[in-house]
């Protein structure tokens, strides 16, 4: 049993890949949400055999809602005992490998603002204040390079995935199974412009807003200093940084069948 709290000050890759080739495990399996994978999916590095089982109790849980994961204990039990690996591509932001979604900017803010001993007590209100406070703030704009074109906007989000934030769609015709990246670029310049991109985001019709830009894409780069980035929800830094599928795989335990799914799992 290892606590995952703050894995990259306790646990080094070395000593986790030591743990589990000597004592030859079949999984390792993490209770938590998409941060907990992604830190797990990190120490173990990008050519781990072992296959990653999660027990979906996070926050937001965007990757169990990708792969319709089951959220009976039931099943999720026999999905651990009986289940399929499936290869989930990776992507990088500048040296950090995510497998969802690396934003730059607004809700780079809230997730700086995050107390986060907050949010695994009370869950999603913890967002509440950090939002509030990214909104009060006026957008600043950043340049960023899109495949090399330039384009300008005040939060940019490169999704591998097609939900964000927990059920929110921000991207369609992507899945978190494809090696596949989209830069979703949001341009207000204005308070009022960014509550109405999150409004519109929220019922997901951002990409109906002369504000909004949805690119496919393989490479996003953000040269401006000092913009907030997070990954899979978590806290990264600031610009400049890099981002691009790359970064190797996340090997996932899937239900058997995913054709068949129970009617009690993560989906909308």
């Amino acid at each position: 049993m290892l606590r995952l709290w703050g894995l990259d000050q306790h646990l080094s890759q070395e000593a986790l890949e030591r743990i589990v080739k000597f004592d030859r495990f079949d999984a390792l399996i993490a209770a938590g949400g998409d941060g907990t994978v992604r830190a797990l999916a990190k120490a173990l590095g990008p050519n781990a055999s072992v296959p990653i089982g999660v027990i979906p109790v996070g926050t937001g849980n965007v990757l169990a809602r990708e792969l319709r994961l089951p959220s009976r204990p039931h099943d999720v039990a026999e999905m651990l005992l009986n289940g399929q690996v499936s290869e989930i591509p990776g992507a990088i932001a500048g040296r950090e490998p995510f497998f969802l979604m690396a934003g730059v900017g607004f809700d780079g803010e809230i997730i700086a603002g995050l107390n986060l001993e907050l949010k695994r007590r009370i869950g999603k209100s913890a967002y509440v204040w950090p939002t509030l406070m990214a909104l009060a703030q006026r957008p600043k704009q950043l340049s960023v390079l899109i495949d090399g074109v330039h384009h300008k906007a005040s939060w940019i989000v490169g999704a591998k995935a097609q939900r964000y934030a927990g059920g929110f769609t921000i991207a369609h015709g992507i899945s978190v199974g494809e090696g596949r990246l989209v830069a979703v670029l949001f341009k207000a310049t204005t308070r009022r412009g960014r509550m109405l991109e999150m409004i519109s985001l929220g019922l997901g019709q951002h990409q109906r807003l002369r504000s909004v830009r949805t690119l496919p894409c393989q490479r996003i780069e953000v040269r401006d200093q000092g913009f907030p980035v997070q990954i899979d929800g978590d806290e990264d830094g600031f610009s400049p940084v890099t981002i691009g599928i790359g970064g190797g795989n996340l090997r996932m335990i899937v239900p058997a069948d995913t054709s068949e799914q129970p009617t009690d799992s993560f989906t909308e």
